[in-house]
């Protein structure tokens, strides 16, 4: 149970700082998720891919 509560309360504090520097959320959840990702397949191209997806989407 332990690491639950870990994580949520991590998450919440990361919202509590992206709101505070006004930093969107979500894209950055995304980013976190693809590093996950590409850890685990140890893909490399992935993550830069959604890095490329996160900031095509917040240009337009």
């Amino acid at each position: 149970m332990k690491i639950k509560e870990t994580k949520i309360l991590q998450s919440q504090r990361l919202k509590e700082i992206c709101n505070k520097k006004d930093v969107n959320f979500d894209s950055l959840e995304i980013l976190l998720d693809s590093v996950k990702t590409k850890k685990l397949l140890k893909r490399n191209n992935y993550h830069q891919q959604k890095i490329n997806d996160v900031i095509e989407k917040t240009i337009k």
